[in-house]
C-alpha cells in the first residue's frame, strides 16, 4: 500500500505540469469571495487528480491533505475557526503555492502513516460507524452494556456561537462536493433551537439557563438546546457501557453573557443520574488553541472577555447493578 501511495505522490509531481485550463472549476456559493482565480484552477486540478485515484483508501488519504490545503489557500484568516476574509492589503500579496503545500501535507502525513505502521503491535480492528448519539445508538452496532471504555471530546457548545465546526470545514466540504456543506451546524448538538425552555432535571443546567434567560432569552434558548441534545446523547451512551466500565469526556467551560457554564460539573451530574460515579476531573491548558484568547461578545468597544483556555478531562465509572 505504501508503494502505491508513493507512486501516486510521485505522479502528482508530473501531473501538476499539465495544462490547468483542461479542468473545469466547480461553481459553488461564494467561491470567488474565498478563492482567487489562480488558486481555484489549481485546487480544481488537485480535486480532478484525486477523483482519478482508483484505490479508495489512497484517495481518502489525499482528500485529508487536500481539505487542509483548501483552507490554507483560501482568503480566510487561518488563525481561528470562524470564516473571516483577509484584509484587502493581505489579499493583494497573497500568492500561495498550492501544489507545494499539497506536497508538504502529503509528505507529512506519509511520515505519520509509516511511523504508525512501525509502532503498531499485535492485531487491532477498527470500525467506523455513522450515527447520531443524540437520537440513538443502533443496538445492532453497539448492544447495550457492551462497551468497556468511552473516550470522547463532545462539542463545547453549539457551533453557531462557540467552536465553529461548520464554518471551519465548510470550504473544504464545498470543494469535496458535499451538497449540505452549509447545513452541518444544524446537524450538530444544539443546531436546532428549542422553541421553549423547560427544566432538564439537572439543577446546575437549569440554574445557569435561568440566569442567562433573565438577560437574553434568545441566548438562553441556544444554551438550553445544546444541553438538551448533550443530555440525550449521554443517556444513549450510558446504556452501551458495561457495569464498572468507564467514560472519559474532554469538555470546555464557555461563558455566555459573562456567565460561566460549568460543563465539567454538568457532565458529572448528567452521568450520575444515569448510574455513574465520578472518579476524577483533570484540568489542562488547551494546546494549539485556534480560538482568540479574548473576544467581544457584547460588541462594545474595548469590552473584552477571556475565552476558553482550559479543558477538563472528566472520568466516571458505571456502578455495578
Amino acid at each position: 500500500a505504501i508503494n502505491d501511495f508513493n507512486d501516486r505522490i510521485f505522479s502528482l509531481n508530473f501531473a501538476a505540469d499539465e495544462d490547468l485550463s483542461s479542468v473545469a472549476v466547480p461553481n459553488f456559493k461564494n467561491i470567488d469571495f474565498w478563492f482567487t482565480k489562480s488558486v481555484q484552477k489549481k485546487l480544481a486540478f488537485l480535486k480532478h487528480y484525486i477523483d482519478g485515484i482508483e484505490n479508495a483508501a489512497i484517495a481518502r488519504f489525499f482528500k485529508v491533505a487536500f481539505s487542509e490545503v483548501v483552507r490554507e489557500c483560501s482568503l480566510t484568516r487561518n488563525s481561528e475557526f470562524k470564516l473571516y476574509r483577509m484584509s484587502a492589503e493581505k489579499i493583494a500579496s497573497f500568492q500561495p503555492d498550492v501544489f507545494a503545500i499539497m506536497q508538504s501535507k502529503l509528505s507529512r502525513n506519509r511520515e505519520g502513516l509509516i511511523e504508525f505502521i512501525h509502532r503498531k503491535k499485535g492485531k487491532a480492528a477498527a470500525r467506523i460507524y455513522g450515527f447520531n448519539t443524540v437520537e440513538r445508538i443502533p443496538e445492532n452496532l453497539l448492544p447495550p452494556e457492551s462497551v468497556d471504555l468511552v473516550v470522547t471530546s463532545p462539542p463545547y457548545g453549539d457551533s453557531h456561537t462557540t467552536v465553529a465546526y461548520g464554518q471551519f470545514s465548510r470550504l473544504a466540504n464545498q470543494w469535496l462536493g458535499f451538497e449540505d456543506a452549509f447545513q452541518l451546524d444544524k446537524q450538530l448538538m444544539g443546531g436546532i433551537r428549542a422553541k421553549e425552555i423547560e427544566s432538564l432535571g439537572v439543577p446546575l443546567v437549569d440554574e445557569v439557563i435561568n440566569q442567562i434567560n433573565a438577560i437574553d432569552t434568545k441566548r438562553a434558548k441556544e444554551v438550553y438546546s445544546f444541553y438538551l441534545d448533550y443530555f440525550s446523547s449521554i443517556k444513549n451512551v450510558s446504556k452501551t457501557v458495561k457495569s464498572n466500565g468507564f467514560v472519559c469526556y474532554v469538555v470546555g467551560n464557555r461563558r455566555v453573557k459573562s456567565i460561566t457554564l460549568p460543563t465539567d460539573e454538568i457532565t458529572v451530574s448528567m452521568f450520575e443520574s444515569q448510574g455513574f460515579e465520578h472518579i476524577e476531573t483533570i484540568m489542562r491548558r488547551i494546546p494549539n488553541k485556534k480560538m482568540p484568547s479574548k473576544n467581544s461578545p457584547t460588541n462594545i468597544k474595548g469590552k473584552k472577555e477571556t475565552t476558553m483556555n482550559y479543558e477538563y478531562v472528566v472520568v466516571l465509572r458505571k456502578t455495578g447493578n
